[in-house]
């Protein structure tokens, strides 16, 4: 007989889920918005949603689904994760003014199309069955742009390369078929253009995916990073519109966005490509009912049961409070700890195993335990983490500070402006900006006694953000920082 503290509930990150069990991985993955096909059609390119929802987590899955359709040797997968090329290279977040601005835009774009255009075209390269391969000229183009360093794993180092403006550069001419005798000289700032054309052309049965994450890691609290992130979006963009009209089946890129990060990436076609091009990974929604919650499903899935088997696990009330205490559906009350990610949903749920007795139901206190630890090992370093290049280094060095000040789970404006003042940083940001973030991720909402209840997720803009007041904290965080429930 199954019990709690043998199921499987996934891991914090993709990339060790998938090294340790690939397989396992693959068939416990749910896939709401049909990634597999959206990705092979070109008609996703864009992966954007909040931290923990499942980005890194989605271009794995499309690689592993397209080796079980296609076959394993038939799909290159070829991640590019900037938080790892951050230890060792020149981070995103150095890039300043003199690098990336508003007048030099066209130069920007450029070197984003020779880093992913050398990637891809790297990809085919490794592939025996591309015509590339069969090239010479190719192979000796290629490595002539090793050596000037402009195929670098380094984008700024690129960016730097293709600012030089030196003399032109030899590409192979591709009209259909590459010859030894043809060729043709571009400028530095069009080699990223040409390398795209011979890519989109290039012929191969087999599929090529280049997946670009971990832009978010290290975000750069400055003008120039926002530039550089809007310029990768709209080259992305660019490219998958380009191989879709060339009818290229093989060669295709993801890229992976936190949401309120594109949130402030400002250019005119951002709404647009967005819209058209990108996949929101949303799993929060007002539900009344939190069993029919979509959350339940993944974990479900990740477990290998059905979701109603899951819940049977489960008390169906905790009990909270003082003396007799008030009674709360269970699976509301871990929601309420929650920012409605999958990947909270997991931790919240290894954290209640650790507390589980073996062959034994599961009581309202060891949920309640579970619960608290989750809390305070993982939902406050998170919201910590999230606000790097978010806030100023200030005011995050101070945030517990500020969430431990507030009086009660309830709060006025006007107590988060005092809780702001004593720690002693109310000239780094305003309330209403301290306010909207706090909104975004999750950690309060707007408070209406009339609603009785109010569910905390990241949100994709503030349009709903009650800048008056009052508002209420996120019950995970109250917990977590000690708060009372009530003033009185």
């Amino acid at each position: 007989m199954e019990e709690l503290t043998r199921l499987y509930f996934g891991k914090a990150a993709a990339e060790r889920e998938v090294a340790l069990n690939p397989d396992r991985f693959l068939e416990t993955y749910l896939d709401r918005w049909n990634l597999s096909d959206q990705v092979l059609e070109h008609e996703k390119f864009l992966i954007l949603g909040p931290k923990g929802s499942g980005k890194s987590a989605a271009a794995h899955y499309v690689a592993l689904s397209w080796k079980k359709r296609f076959g394993p040797e038939s799909v290159f997968f070829k991640p590019v994760d900037f938080d790892e090329l951050n230890r060792t290279q020149s981070p995103l977040a150095s890039l300043d003014k003199s690098l990336v601005s508003g007048e030099v835009t066209h130069l920007t774009d450029s070197a984003w199309r020779l880093f992913i255009g050398i990637r891809l075209l790297d990809s085919l390269l490794e592939d025996g069955s591309c015509n590339l391969t069969r090239e010479p000229q190719v192979l000796r183009f290629v490595a002539d742009l090793r050596e000037a360093g402009l195929a670098s794993d380094d984008y700024p180092q690129i960016l730097r390369k293709v600012r030089e403006r030196r003399g032109g550069v030899r590409v192979p001419y591709f009209s259909g078929e590459v010859t030894s005798r043809e060729s043709e000289v571009v400028s530095r700032e069009q080699l990223g253009d040409a390398i795209i054309n011979l890519v989109a052309r290039a012929e191969t049965p087999n599929r090529h995916l280049l997946a670009i994450d971990g832009l978010d890691k290290a975000i750069g609290d400055n003008d120039a990073y926002w530039r550089t992130l809007a310029s990768l979006v709209r080259v992305g963009d660019n490219i998958c519109q380009r191989l879709l009209a060339a009818r290229n089946n093989s060669t295709y890129i993801l890229i992976m966005c936190r949401s309120d990060v594109f949130r402030q990436i400002s250019f005119s076609d951002g709404p647009k490509i967005a819209a058209d091009s990108g996949i929101h990974m949303d799993w929060g929604s007002e539900v009344q009912d939190p069993n029919s919650v979509t959350l339940w499903e993944y974990l479900a899935g990740k477990a290998r049961v059905h979701k109603d088997h899951l819940l049977g696990f489960l008390p169906k009330h905790v009990t909270v409070g003082s003396g007799s205490g008030r009674k709360i559906l269970t699976t509301r009350y871990l929601l309420d700890f929650t920012r409605y990610t999958p990947r909270d949903m997991s931790l919240l749920f290894n954290t209640i195993q650790r507390h589980a007795t073996p062959y034994a139901h599961l009581t309202g206190p060891q949920v309640r335990m579970g619960a608290d630890n989750f809390a305070s090992q993982h939902l406050l370093s998170e919201i910590k983490s999230e606000a790097v290049g978010l806030l100023p280094a200030s005011v995050i060095q101070k945030i517990e500070f500020i969430l431990s000040e507030l009086p009660s789970h309830k709060f006025t404006k006007e107590e988060l402006a005092s809780a702001l003042s004593g720690a002693e940083i109310s000239d780094d940001i305003s309330i209403q900006k301290l306010g909207e973030y706090l909104f975004l991720q999750g950690a309060i909402g707007n408070y209406n006694a009339t609603s009785g209840y109010v569910q905390f997720y990241h949100r994709r803009d503030t349009a709903g953000f009650n800048r008056r007041g009052p508002w209420i904290l996120h019950t995970g965080l109250t917990y977590a920082m000690n708060i009372p429930f009530s003033s009185s």
